[in-house]
């Protein structure tokens, strides 16, 4: 795509170092496009830092995703960075929990800068990118989504990554998508022991923006959790548009800052060899 240097300017950023550090390829079973053409795109955009992480499905380490992660590795490492761009190398690591042996090879097979846990579907069950709640009741909801917590606390313990990714990730479907209303003051509980435990094992919180752009319309999680992550102490953020094509890129990363900026964070995380390094919210 031609892009003229006037439509460069008027892509630039907000933020002095707006970083997009959750995004997919076409090395992702859903990606669109290649490595090359996302950095590209992230430097047309302004981004100061940009993070690959391709999807890493642990559950489906041995079958599929073994192969796939050398492929995003190899395409990482041979890849012209853009001049004026921080590109780093992460991956996305889902249901470590139901295969631990997967996810430590996985995370231990190549030097990363960056790893997001992500839980994607509980164990046994299909993803919640395919489950339709509309005529479930509402205690099962509410069964599912206290599971959920329950898993993304094993997951904590377990370790192996840097940042809970898009904590809120049923509600994009089960709210977003599909209209159903759930009562999350039900979950706060939960909700706290998930975050006292990002913090006790020195975990960041990512703040992803792709759930701006669909019926739930906030960040996941919403400002009301980041607040509350926040008030009990919380800094760690990192921030992803969890994009699977250039043209999403970047999208909502200048809004969800912002917003955070508003609730008092003052600066967030960049990973480089799982170390965070800290950059204003600027």
């Amino acid at each position: 795509m031609y892009v003229t240097n006037l439509q460069k300017r008027c892509m630039a950023m907000e933020h002095k170092y707006a970083s997009d550090c959750h995004s997919h390829s076409n090395c992702s079973p859903d990606g669109e496009h290649s490595p090359g053409a996302m950095a590209e795109r992230a430097r047309e955009l302004g981004l100061y830092a940009y993070t690959l992480t391709d999807h890493c499905e642990c559950n489906e380490y041995e079958g599929k995703y073994r192969e796939r992660q050398a492929i995003a590795w190899a395409e990482m490492e041979k890849l012209s960075v853009p001049k004026g761009l921080v590109f780093l190398k992460g991956i996305e690591l889902g249901q470590a929990t139901q295969n631990p042996e997967g996810a430590r090879e996985a995370v231990e097979k190549y030097p990363y800068d960056f790893v997001i846990g992500s839980l994607h579907n509980l164990r046994d069950k299909e993803d919640f990118y395919y489950m339709d709640c509309r005529e479930k009741p509402r205690e099962e909801i509410d069964g599912l989504l206290d599971t959920y917590w329950d898993e993304l606390l094993e997951m904590i313990e377990l370790g192996g990554f840097d940042s809970l990714g898009h904590l809120t990730y049923p509600l994009r479907y089960i709210q977003g998508e599909q209209g159903v209303i759930v009562d999350l003051e039900r979950h706060y509980e939960k909700i706290d022991g998930v975050f006292k435990s990002l913090m006790e094992h020195k975990k960041a919180l990512e703040v992803n923006s792709s759930s701006f752009f669909n019926g739930l319309g906030e960040t996941m999680p919403g400002p009301g959790l980041l607040r509350r992550y926040y008030e009990l102490g919380g800094r760690l953020l990192t921030f992803g548009s969890d994009s699977h094509r250039m043209e999403h890129l970047g999208r909502g990363i200048d809004r969800a800052m912002a917003e955070a900026r508003a609730i008092g964070f003052t600066e967030f995380a960049l990973y480089r060899q799982h170390e965070p390094v800290m950059l204003p919210l600027e």
